[in-house]
């Protein structure tokens, strides 16, 4: 009887895994570029991401369907070339429905909530669907014989993920920084053309074993029907996967809550869970495969529960892991191996073990070769519907609902409800003495969670909000008023500190509304300031980012002709506004709840505002498409003629290369662009002895406060809080000074660089103009966060 050579096999997979790899790789760039791309017509909010999230996954769950459907007639390398060629099609559709957009505003018409879904579907279901039509083609066509089927699955699997791994840090890291989006898309049809071509070309003479030679013993059909149910397959699937895509979400609440929120902590997180899922389906495979060769008919089931109890219990250790990196948090390591760390620790042994559950599943169901596409793809299309549940879910319900931990102790009894589908449970003491203590740590964690935590406000479906207040008594400095304790004064100043994730937002202090803790603010205010002295019968203000709300409540109670508007994109920030910080309802301010971007564009009527303030930083990072000209034209148009626009950058000052890139932005849409920061700020910072040695060695002169000039300081501060003040109206600075003077009897405390100062900055970097289609924003933001 005569068999194929050996090494056929290996090169069949090989080159059937190379396609897999790659088109997962393109796919992956696609989604991240996605939200990009439809942030002009939808903004950028957790509807925005969800809605891609779900159209690709939805994609990718239609696609192994409808692969594992084609996978029934013989396989041949061509098939895997045309599907590539239309999905080169499917890619360019990607570059070309925005440009529609942007042609016809046909998408004006559809409510946001509707808008959303709607755009996402027709931007990435038709690319996700035709590219995951790859997964069970390529599978069928690798697939020698039964007993192999764990294996290639779980191999090409491993692939995918691994693809999606080297897309995630690809974008990141190297493309977006280097290319605008539509050519980064070109470059994926272009990937995908070559790799097509060259499948149908150098693949031409090569099909599948069973169609040119004898079949070998292990290539007949091994039995009759799966060992497995296929429903209770695709039920043990659907859970873990729901699990799998909890925890992703619920790691990156966590995380953001030890070092902050960046491009590093999404790219590591999502790295690490994708090299989790990868080394599981590849060991998945291995195991699926060696549990058939010996022991009992029940072996690879028992296998099997044993990897579902394992996963269940790392997820509960998961929650005990976390207060102990809640202590320690790799401090002295720089911000992207804390991430990694971190979410290695936390999250790799979790996927790891979910990860190996798909594989052994196809193992269990598969009983002949032709049968291994079909159900290989029905298995990836229901783990997929898993995920897109787990996504909505975690998302929008559970997150909010019941915590990032209680998330995971969820996400910890579905594994645990598997293995109930799986095997009794009852008839085996060492399963049920697992479950029993399984059990026992998601009851007790429960408990413990549900009882409250007294530092944590909320937990909303954008942060994880606290608030930290202390009594303040005047006249005594902080540490003696903390160590006397009880102070004969009855009404002390409490102070809120408002903490969003990491980031603490704001302090307000809950008996004075004109209080500022953070003094860029007073520089927003003297604008508004200014504004009521050029229009005496009354202006509008508006805010994009809320916050503690310390600006629009000083607004309301010193300016009270300034009629305040606040877009604060989580409706849980201004509810703890109200709940925990005193702000007043009879103050009168509006609040919307959505992005700001379409606030400016679609919602606010053209030039009703005076001063527009854009203080959306999230943690040090600002959405990208917020910053752009597009974004910038449309917040002129919803100004007055002598209107201000006010941006807020954190950055580095001197060596700083977003606010050079937001002041080159500001500068084509409006006449006048100046840099400014609070000069409070910028003097306590030249007499410290800290702003001496850096002048010392920045600028290289002779320590000493005389040799150090305003200007000198500013070349030597570090990081800093800037706000761009734009307008087609020149800013007057004496004028401003005396209008601050007549409102307050204090000097103005916005202090304006000069041209020739912001010149010698500015030529520090190269002229960036942000866009719709080139926003690196995070990555201009890296230095910052290196140096945190």
């Amino acid at each position: 009887m005569s068999t194929a050579p050996p090494d056929r096999f290996a090169v069949r997979l090989l080159g059937v895994g190379a396609v897999v790899f790659l088109a997962n790789a393109g796919l992956l760039v696609l989604q991240l570029v996605a939200g990009r791309l439809l942030s002009p017509y939808i903004g950028s909010s957790l509807g925005t991401w969800t809605s891609v999230i779900a159209a690709f996954l939805s994609g990718i769950a239609l696609g192994n369907f409808l692969g594992g459907r084609v996978s029934e007639r013989p396989p041949s390398a061509a098939r895997l070339g045309v599907v590539l060629l239309a999905g080169v099609v499917a890619t360019l559709w990607v570059a070309a429905l925005p440009m529609l957009l942007t042609a016809t505003d046909w998408h004006a018409a559809l409510p946001l909530a509707a808008r959303m879904p709607v755009l996402a579907f027709a931007l990435c279901l038709p690319v996700a669907t035709v590219l995951s039509l790859l997964t069970p083609l390529a599978i069928r066509f690798g697939v020698p014989d039964v007993a192999h089927s764990g294996s290639v699955a779980g191999t090409i699997f491993a692939l995918s993920s691994l693809g999606c791994l080297l897309g995630n840090y690809l974008t990141g890291f190297v493309l977006i920084p280097a290319m605008s989006v539509n050519t980064i898309v070109y470059s994926v049809a272009g990937l995908l053309a070559v790799i097509g071509f060259a499948t149908i070309m150098l693949g031409g003479g090569v099909s599948h074993m069973s169609e040119t030679s004898p079949p070998t013993p292990t290539a007949k059909m091994s039995r009759t029907r799966p060992a497995l149910p296929l429903a209770v397959g695709f039920a043990v699937v659907f859970l873990c996967s729901f699990a799998g895509m909890a925890l992703e979400l619920a790691a990156s609440r966590m995380i953001a809550l030890q070092v902050g929120v960046s491009l590093f902590t999404w790219t590591g997180v999502i790295g690490v869970m994708l090299a989790g899922t990868t080394v599981g389906n590849w060991f998945g495979g291995k195991i699926a495969d060696r549990a058939h060769r010996g022991g009992g008919a029940d072996r690879p089931q028992l296998v099997l529960t044993a990897l579902l109890l394992a996963a269940a219990v790392m997820a509960v250790l998961v929650i005990v892991l976390f207060t102990f990196v809640a202590e320690y948090t790799f401090g002295n390591a720089g911000l992207i191996q804390q991430v990694v760390a971190l979410t290695f620790v936390l999250f790799f042994l979790p996927m790891t073990l979910l990860g190996t559950i798909s594989p052994q599943v196809i193992r269990l169901c598969v009983w002949d070769v032709p049968s291994a596409g079909q159900t290989a793809g029905r298995v990836y299309a229901v783990s997929t519907a898993g995920a897109i549940a787990g996504t909505f879910a975690a998302g929008y319900v559970l997150i909010a609902a019941v915590g990032m931990l209680g998330t995971i102790l969820i996400a910890a009894v579905l594994p645990c409800v598997a293995v109930a589908l799986l095997v009794p449970v009852w008839k085996r003491p060492a399963m049920l003495y697992v479950m029993s203590a399984v059990g026992g740590a998601l009851l007790g964690g429960a408990v413990l969670l549900f009882r409250g935590r007294d530092d944590v406000a909320a937990e909303t479906n954008y942060y994880t909000i606290r608030v930290d207040l202390v009594k303040v008594w005047k006249g005594l400095p902080d540490p003696l008023a903390a160590a006397v304790g009880v102070m004969p004064d009855p009404r002390p100043d409490v102070i809120g500190a408002l903490y969003l994730d990491k980031l603490r937002h704001s302090d307000v202090n809950l008996n004075d509304p004109t209080y500022f803790f953070y003094r860029h603010e007073q520089v927003q205010l003297e604008a508004v300031y200014a504004a009521a002295a050029r229009k005496p019968s009354g202006q509008r203000l508006l805010v994009i980012g809320g916050g503690g709300y310390t600006l629009p409540r000083a607004v309301r109670t010193l300016v009270p002709t300034t009629a305040v508007d606040v877009v604060e994109i989580d409706p849980g920030v201004t509810k703890v506004a109200y709940d925990k910080l005193g702000l007043d309802p009879k103050l009168e301010i509006r609040s919307f709840h959505q992005d700001g971007r379409q606030f400016v564009a679609e919602r606010a009527e053209p030039n009703s505002y005076d001063v527009i303030s854009l203080d959306a930083v999230n943690d040090l990072s600002v959405p990208g498409h917020l910053l752009t000209k597009e974004c910038n034209d449309a917040v002129k148009r919803t100004l007055a003629a002598d209107g201000v626009y006010l941006v807020t950058v954190i950055d580095l000052v001197a060596e700083g290369k977003l606010w050079k890139a937001a002041f080159h932005t500001l500068s084509k849409s409006f006449k006048h662009v100046y840099f400014t920061i609070p000069a409070s700020d910028l003097r306590n910072f030249r007499q410290t002895a800290a702003a001496q040695r850096m002048a010392t060695e920045r600028l290289g002169r002779p320590a000493g406060e005389d040799e150090v000039t305003l200007d000198d300081a500013v070349r030597a501060l570090d990081r800093n809080v800037i706000v761009l003040y734009a307008s087609d109206t020149p800013l007057d600075e004496d004028a401003l000074d005396r209008v601050v003077r007549d409102r307050s009897g204090d000097p103005s405390d916005t202090f304006v660089l000069s041209a020739e100062l912001t010149a010698e900055l500015l030529a520090r970097e190269e002229a960036l103009v942000l866009t719709d289609q080139y926003a690196p924003v995070d990555n201009l933001m890296a230095p910052v966060f290196l140096k945190r």
